[in-house]
């Protein structure tokens, strides 16, 4: 049972993660501030494509040596006993090691003995996302001996979470998608159309509905100027309005 106090600060968390902008951001973010309602030793949170590939460079990492990380992710990822779980489950759910595999069999996989005794973290826990079917992220907390197995109260947490963090971690991923595509189409234009430097940040400013004034103060230029940038812009474009460069920008 959590105490009012653990409420609010989960309700703080939730507030300040959903703030996140950015799907690195958000893992970064969510690994550090759960350490004050769970504490842990090491953990991470991996992103993965479609295909099950894994996004290394969205992929955030706590308390891991280079090393380590490099290893999980080359090597006993695939070997991790959590695998046993992706068939088994039709929805995003939290699990905890201690639960998915008899203790025994366990402490004798290679991955418990060759990489979570060296590396000093036999428990582990963690959320494994799903949407649509698909795995979308791992998130995972390991301790160490000291610290001991994570405890009921703990699954009681991450319960409370889950939704959360796949509800976050769906939005902020559209959020990327949409603005590679949105920045895809920038660079086409500007390369079919030959656009200056100077007329292509114009063009951005003006999809993103700054006025000429507006964009006056961003560029530090004289209003003529901003008038002489979109005057060249239209033409090379050939279109007559803002609206018209638009639909021309997100055609590409």
């Amino acid at each position: 049972m959590l105490k009012e106090a653990e409420w609010m600060t989960i309700n703080n968390i939730l507030l300040e993660l959903y703030a996140q902008k950015s799907i690195g951001d958000l893992s970064t973010k969510l690994m550090r501030v759960l350490r004050m309602l769970i504490p842990y030793t090491k953990g991470y949170l991996l992103l993965l494509d479609a295909d099950g590939t894994i996004r290394t460079d969205e992929s955030c990492f706590i308390g891991m040596e280079e090393r380590e990380s490099a290893a999980y992710v080359e090597r006993y990822y695939q070997e991790d006993y959590l695998q046993y779980l992706y068939e088994l489950s039709e929805g995003t759910r939290v699990y905890r090691d201690t639960d998915i595999i008899e203790e025994e069999r366990r402490c004798r996989t290679d991955f418990f003995q060759k990489f979570l005794l060296p590396a000093g973290i036999p428990y582990g826990c963690g959320i494994l996302v799903l949407h649509e079917g698909s795995v979308l992220a791992v998130f995972n907390l390991f301790r160490s001996k000291e610290l001991g197995d994570f405890t009921d109260k703990d699954m009681e947490i991450l319960n409370i979470l889950k939704r959360h963090v796949e509800n976050m971690i769906v939005s902020v991923t559209q959020m990327d998608e949409r603005s590679q595509l949105v920045e895809r189409c920038f660079e086409k234009t500007s390369e079919r159309y030959a656009l200056t430097q100077r007329e292509d940040e114009v063009m951005r400013l003006l999809a993103r509905g700054l006025s000429n004034s507006e964009i006056c103060d961003r560029l530090t230029v004289s209003i003529s100027t901003v008038k002489k940038h979109i005057y060249n812009l239209f033409t090379k474009t050939n279109v007559k309005s803002r609206t018209q460069l638009m639909n021309l920008l997100y055609q590409q």
